[in-house]
């Protein structure tokens, strides 16, 4: 008969059985605790301007997430989280670094995003109303951008102004090349202007004449100028035209004096004035009394400037005339008037008042024409 040994197990020996299951037990409740987050991963939707990054990870920190899915925050970037239907998103906001110009200077301001108008805003700055913006209030703003506000004033001034006198200048082959001899000294004018000046940043960039008022209209000098005959005469020589009208420019018809009994040179009974001819002429008095009047030439008129007919005494001729039998001496004067009715040997003599015209009336005259 065979026979069977027994074992029995001590009390110390149990315990330790049991210490030994529950380590064992322990460590896999642990590894199944550590191990299930691992297995459990989330959907995130990272926006980042234009780009969108979709991408699963089983943080919960953004900030791990976004280096995750190879993003880099700077220093002033920021971020904002939401959770929409079981997807977690993260928005990226990302620093602009705006440049405002105004005046002459420059802020650079920091924007998370928006429009221009919200920039301004954040500056204090308002627009007046002929102010320029580089672009519209409602414009995006982006990393880089300029923006540029050009400050505009009007305003409305009154002043005078001189205006400066011209000169008209008139051959006279009685003088030698290079002589000037002037008859009339011009006079400037003087208008009052009211002008409308723009100015941009405090520069002026425009001024719109708005009223011009002439106080003192400007009369020019009346300038006779010699020329030298030999160049005339070679630049026009074999020109018929040139010759006929030049020649004519220069006679003078008499009525009644014979050429031979003027001695060349002559001087003017009773003076040491020398003349070249003479003409006689039939004289009307005339007066601009309470107006300004102006000559066929742009001088005004006065005493010493006369009306002619130009194609008999041309205009600029010097001239002293008194009447034919003696007893009135009208004196020095100028060829600077025309009319209507002088025509052929007629002239018409200024006086400053309408009672002397009248004590002048109407005389035979002897012109005397001055070299």
């Amino acid at each position: 008969m065979r026979s069977v040994k027994r074992f029995a197990l001590g009390e110390s020996t149990m315990d330790t059985v049991f210490r030994v299951l529950a380590i064992a037990i322990l460590v896999s409740v642990l590894a199944l605790y550590f191990c299930l987050p691992a297995l459990a991963q989330t959907k995130y939707v990272i926006t980042d301007g234009d780009n969108v990054i979709v991408c699963m990870s089983s943080s919960s920190d953004p900030q791990v997430v976004i280096q995750e899915a190879g993003l880099e925050l700077g220093e002033s970037d920021t971020y904002t989280t939401q959770r929409n239907d079981g997807i977690s998103e993260i928005h990226i906001n990302r620093i602009q670094m705006i440049a405002v110009h105004e005046g002459g200077q420059m802020t650079v301001v920091g924007s998370y995003g928006g429009t221009v108008a919200d920039v301004l805003a954040s500056l204090d700055m308002t627009l007046g109303p002929s102010d320029v913006l580089s672009c519209s209030l409602d414009s995006e703003t982006y990393d880089g951008m300029a923006i540029w506000i050009t400050r505009v004033q009007v305003e409305t001034l009154e002043y005078d102004e001189i205006v400066p006198h011209g000169a008209k200048v008139y051959e006279d082959d009685s003088l030698g090349a290079g002589e000037e001899l002037v008859l009339v000294e011009g006079t400037d004018g003087l208008v009052h202007l009211t002008v409308q000046i723009t100015y941009e940043d405090g520069v002026e960039t425009g001024r719109t004449v708005l009223s011009e008022q002439v106080v003192v209209s400007p009369t020019d000098s009346l300038i006779l100028q010699g020329m030298d005959r030999s160049v005339k005469e070679q630049e026009h020589s074999g020109n018929e035209d040139y010759r006929q009208s030049h020649t004519s420019q220069r006679t003078y018809v008499s009525a009644s004096a014979d050429p031979q009994s003027v001695p060349s040179p002559a001087c003017i009974p009773g003076t040491n004035q020398t003349y070249t001819d003479l003409l006689y002429c039939t004289a009307t008095a005339y007066t601009c009394e309470g107006e300004s009047g102006i000559t066929a030439i742009g001088t005004v008129a006065r005493v010493g400037a006369i009306a002619v007919d130009p194609d008999v005494i041309p205009l600029g001729t010097r001239m002293y005339i008194v009447s034919a039998d003696g007893a009135y001496v009208y004196g020095y004067c100028v060829a600077e008037d025309t009319g209507g009715a002088i025509q052929g040997n007629a002239v018409d003599l200024y006086f400053n008042d309408y009672e002397t015209c009248m004590e002048f009336g109407r005389r035979s005259v002897v012109v005397y024409i001055l070299g």
